[in-house]
């Protein structure tokens, strides 16, 4: 799943969204996506109400490299 998770990620732009990594996820809401971040620890940053996660963080993740 993993590299199937980071193919994904060659046509999204570098900073993503909340949606975007919905979508990568294949997963169905936007909160499901924001606990999956949150419960793996990945880094992301909020932009007023909204989530904002730079690409690199979720391809080490899939990589199986730390975020920090």
């Amino acid at each position: 799943m993993k590299s199937k998770n980071i193919k994904r990620l060659e046509n999204y732009p570098d900073i993503l969204s909340l949606e975007d990594v919905r979508s990568i996820l294949d997963v169905r809401t936007k909160k499901t996506a924001a606990r999956w971040l949150q419960g793996k620890g990945i880094f992301y940053f909020r932009v007023g109400r909204e989530y904002r996660i730079p690409k690199v963080h979720l391809v080490n993740y899939f990589m199986g490299l730390s975020n920090m």
